[in-house]
């Protein structure tokens, strides 16, 4: 059984050397012709070793930190529009708030009239003022946590108030 093995193995290494051979043949006109297989007229070619390197390991993935995801958090103020006219003689004006924050559903809308707090923080959206003065009303709204951290701020939203006056033109 050792003869048969070690014949296998002989055999497998006469047949990966001739593999490697090379037949080379300069014909008459000068041109060369090489071959893996035999052909009459050429003979072995001498090559020189082969050329290998060992490959380079792929190198790891370089992991790049992403940043944390901020909450985006976005308040407008959708009626009165900037510069509107609003015409009461009891100084009413109703106001409407657009509010989102993807993180929470947990906010607070702290409206804002002359730049002063309206009222408490609420989750009120709408907001039905009263007695106002005549002239003009800066109209602004915060967005926040129930602790009071401002999430955001909505542009200065600027109306005009108009009352009937007693006074009489002379």
């Amino acid at each position: 059984m050792y003869k048969y093995l070690i014949a296998i193995i002989l055999l497998s290494l006469t047949l990966t050397v001739s593999a490697f051979t090379v037949y080379k043949k300069v014909n008459k006109d000068g041109t060369v012709t090489y071959s893996d297989k035999p052909f009459p007229g050429a003979k072995k070619a001498k090559l020189p070793p082969i050329n290998t390197r060992a490959t380079q390991p792929i190198p790891k993935p370089i992991e790049v930190e992403k940043p944390e995801k901020k909450a985006v958090a976005n308040i407008t103020v959708l009626s009165p529009t900037n510069g509107d006219s609003i015409r009461s003689n009891a100084g009413e004006l109703n106001i409407r708030i657009g509010a989102t924050h993807d993180a929470v559903d947990d906010y607070l809308i702290q409206l804002l009239i002359n730049e002063k707090p309206y009222g408490k923080p609420t989750k009120n959206t709408t907001f039905a003022l009263k007695e106002l003065d005549r002239g003009i009303i800066k109209i602004k709204a915060l967005l926040q946590t129930r602790r009071g951290k401002v999430l955001a701020a909505s542009d200065e939203t600027v109306v005009y108030m108009h009352k009937a006056s007693i006074n009489r033109a002379r």
